[in-house]
């Protein structure tokens, strides 16, 4: 007798992994998934959760409140926003209420891996947008958008690992051409609070954008899985109709509550962020090393000489620094390093100094 499993006639079963915890988390330095790098204060969470009423964790979460923290901070209206599992739970809402079977999807490349992931799962096709010696084919991406028939254009901004940073100017020029033609246009905007600008204004003029944001980079909180999508009150109201009961928790709605009434222990981290990045580029440059980066919290470093990559990597092994490295092509030589406080960043400098010059 065959076995029965039910599958969505549009959705294909791929195989997943889960990322493992096989670092150092007390003595190890983590540099490779643009997390926060300094561990927070313990106080602050005494202080988040010393509030909380016995009452609390056995109701269902009120909403509301989060969404009028959210808006009030966004300055948006409550009917523009929606509450998401951080930036990969929007991700998958949009491809699953706005693509069919066999939509063409185009997507930076290289990029986030989950447009790959999901992509696949829904069966669209993915049209790839390349980049040439490290700078985004603009040419590309502007003919793709005129002359194909595209779905969605994702793009975040900035992209990862190479950051190569879209102006509001060709934001405003791609939304036009993908208005005319039907298009939806998603901005990823992870990074925005390191430097990049944002597309958020934009919304009421344009009614095929929508932008992604998390609270898992610029407030470094990967682990409360919250984000939201922002759009104009109409696409908004097709994406609430497909919402979860409860989009997001208690608990994360509770940090989240504190660290948007607690706007400096954000800020001064990121501060501390730009200026280890910046100390790290210029130290980089000054002894001719490419590096790319300047609006988010990683830098693109490009050796161009395997052996120095593998001295490079094999030390950092052994000091417990975790940095991402597996890339082929033109990356083949590179790593991407998630930046922190100024200490953190010569500690880096110095093991790839000393490198370079045996």
């Amino acid at each position: 007798m065959k076995k029965f499993v039910y599958q969505r006639p549009k959705v294909s079963l791929i195989k997943r992994i889960r990322i493992k915890e096989d670092r150092d988390l007390k003595k190890g330095i983590r540099l490779n998934r643009n997390e926060r790098v300094e561990n927070f204060d313990k106080k602050i969470f005494t202080k988040i959760f010393e509030n909380i009423k016995d009452y609390d964790p056995g109701k269902y979460p009120d909403q509301s409140q989060i969404y009028k923290v959210l808006s009030r901070y966004l300055k948006v209206k409550r009917n523009e926003i929606l509450i998401s599992s951080g930036i990969d739970g929007s991700i998958k809402s949009i491809f699953e209420i706005f693509t069919q079977q066999n939509d063409k999807i185009a997507v930076l490349d290289p990029t986030y891996a989950m447009y790959k992931v999901y992509s696949n799962i829904f069966k669209t096709k993915l049209v790839k947008i390349n980049y040439n010696n490290f700078k985004l084919d603009r040419k590309k991406l502007f003919k793709l958008i005129s002359y194909s028939n595209i779905k969605i254009l994702f793009i975040p901004n900035p992209n990862q690992p190479i950051e190569d940073n879209l102006t509001i100017k060709e934001i405003k020029k791609i939304l036009s051409i993908c208005k005319k033609n039907k298009i939806l246009v998603v901005i990823d905007e992870a990074y925005h609070m390191f430097g990049s600008i944002s597309a958020i204004n934009l919304r009421n003029k344009f009614e095929n954008l929508l932008v992604l944001r998390t609270f898992s980079k610029s407030f470094g909180l990967p682990s409360i899985r919250f984000g939201f999508i922002i759009g104009n009150s109409k696409i908004i109201q097709i994406l609430n109709s497909y919402r979860l009961s409860y989009e997001s928790n208690f608990f994360s709605d509770l940090i989240v509550k504190y660290f948007i009434q607690n706007q400096t222990v954000v800020t001064n981290y990121i501060k501390k962020v730009k200026k280890g990045r910046d100390f790290l580029r210029k130290k980089l440059v000054q002894i001719d090393i490419d590096v790319y980066g300047k609006n988010s919290n990683f830098l693109l470093i490009n050796f161009k000489n395997e052996s120095y990559l593998k001295r490079i990597l094999k030390t950092f092994s052994q000091k417990k620094i975790y940095v991402k490295s597996n890339y082929s092509g033109e990356l083949k030589n590179c790593i991407l390093l998630t930046c922190g406080p100024t200490y953190i960043m010569k500690k880096i400098f110095d093991i790839i100094k000393k490198e370079i010059q045996k």
